[in-house]
């Protein structure tokens, strides 16, 4: 199975890298200036937050606001299996690598679209991360302190690193589709919709 990753921080990049530790050929995708997680800390290389969530990936630096590096990415994506973005939403159709764009290109494609909150609405087009998320979902509130009622985080990135295995599992559960239909799928996944789910019993 052959992945074409673009995606950054934590979500998307887990996830591709659970289909790389279950054998996928991964392609990762990076600005010239690499990773943000690659300047999280260190040196710019190989912090802890890259390689733990980027092993077994093969790193290719573009910038996607060049033709030429667009159309190199097409090219890719074209004998692709699977194509994981968790840009905001409409930031791919701008550059024209949107689903009903490759869906043209490569009709068996499965494209993942991760998101903060969904695709639409007034947080859409905001950046979000894990602490937004844990507290929109409410699992700060699940979380309260017993005496005071404040609300509190969980102390490590939950949301994203939930979203990246419920991403990984849909798309193992699209290519075994495709295997029946011969049709792609276009996963969308939003980390909001993830969390919530994963709380309901509670």
């Amino acid at each position: 199975v052959r992945v074409v990753d673009l995606t950054t921080v934590i979500s998307g990049p887990v996830s591709t890298m659970l289909l790389a530790d279950q054998g996928a050929d991964v392609s990762k995708f990076e600005p010239p200036g690499g990773d943000i997680a690659r300047r999280t800390a260190g040196n710019g290389e190989f912090t802890a937050m890259f390689v733990s969530s980027n092993r077994g990936k093969r790193s290719i630096a573009l910038d996607l606001k060049k033709s030429e590096a667009v159309a190199a990415v097409k090219r890719l994506i074209a004998s692709a299996d699977v194509l994981v973005q968790n840009f905001r939403p409409g930031t791919l159709d701008r550059l024209g690598l949107g689903e009903p764009a490759m869906r043209q290109l490569n009709p068996r494609l499965i494209y993942v679209s991760i998101s903060g909150v969904g695709e639409s609405g007034p947080y859409s087009a905001k950046r979000v991360y894990d602490p937004i998320v844990q507290s929109l979902s409410g699992i700060a509130d699940v979380q309260a302190d017993r005496m005071t009622g404040r609300p509190q985080m969980v102390r490590f990135i939950v949301a994203d690193k939930t979203t990246a295995v419920h991403a990984a599992q849909a798309v193992c559960a699209a290519l075994f589709a495709r295997e029946r239909t011969g049709k792609g799928q276009h996963i969308r996944l939003s980390m909001l919709d993830t969390m919530v789910a994963f709380i309901w019993p509670e």
